[in-house]
């Protein structure tokens, strides 16, 4: 058993295969539009405003509508009205899959049902952390963090599996960058991937498609993101009234003892490698 999404989950049962989850996610791309997107089209904001918006997310941990109503982008009536109209547009997965007609529609609720029970271990608000991690409360934000982060910053959906003790580098491991908080207790964060999965992050990170990219360019993509929920991690701290410092990315990181949470991702696979120090 492992944290998987419901398509990664279909798959795994032999009910579709890889493309047909592909083709779904392409239709929910095109049907599902952003809260920034309906805003726009309703005239509340304008295209420069919602950039600003996500822009402003990197450094602060708001919902996109809640801070373009901070930044005097939005009412809190427009914002209601933004977010009921995405409700009623949203299409999930197991919907395209039946809209597409890879799925029976009466199997459905079955197939729900079944994933639900499969994947029950993982709904947990929080991670249990070992000691060493739970007496550093960097490692509590930067798991809570990351799967927000991941959707603000490429719009790339993620479930942290279980924390495990770190034994071997995964064998999709072809991007390696690590970040270190300093402070009483140091520690470091690695976030591992494959190329694919770093080149969504660095093609979200630069705006470039995937034939302007080079591998330097794909680990600076991995950098960045780990900087932006790194300083986002370290701030949360910084509140709590601990004297924290984020270094810079370690584009050479050698893995070292630890803890390993796989990730499920809807892009490629990934994991975060901590180790206190």
């Amino acid at each position: 058993m492992a944290v998987k999404f419901f398509g990664q989950f279909l798959i795994d049962q032999g009910e579709v295969d890889a493309s047909h989850v592909r083709e779904a996610l392409d239709l929910m791309e095109d049907a599902n539009p952003t809260l920034g997107e309906i805003a726009i089209a309703q005239g509340y904001m304008t295209q420069r405003e919602a950039v600003k918006v996500s822009a402003a997310q990197r450094s602060e941990d708001l919902p996109f509508g809640d801070l373009a109503v901070k930044m005097g982008f939005l009412t809190s009536d427009q914002l209601v009205d933004v977010v009921q109209r995405q409700r009623s547009q949203r299409v999930p997965i197991g919907e395209a899959l039946v809209r597409l007609g890879h799925i029976e529609g009466d199997r459905l609720g079955t197939l729900l049902d079944a994933y639900k029970t499969d994947q029950a271990p993982y709904d947990v608000a929080e991670p249990d952390l070992p000691d060493a991690l739970a007496n550093h409360r960097a490692s509590k934000y930067f798991l809570e963090l990351l799967p927000r982060f991941l959707m603000r910053v490429a719009r790339m959906q993620a479930k942290l599996g279980e924390i495990d003790p770190f034994t071997a580098t995964p064998d999709f491991a072809e991007v390696c960058v690590s970040v270190h908080v300093r402070g009483v207790r140091g520690l470091e964060v690695a976030l591992v991937a494959d190329n694919a999965f770093a080149e969504a992050l660095a093609m979200a990170a630069s705006g470039l498609e995937p034939s302007d990219l080079d591998p330097e360019m794909i680990a600076d993509g991995v950098g960045e993101f780990l900087n932006v929920l790194g300083g986002n991690a370290v701030s949360a701290v910084t509140k709590e009234g601990q004297r924290v410092e984020l270094g810079p990315p370690d584009y050479e990181a050698e893995l070292a003892d630890g803890w390993i949470v796989d990730l499920a991702v809807g892009t490629g696979r990934a994991a975060l490698v901590l180790s206190t120090f």
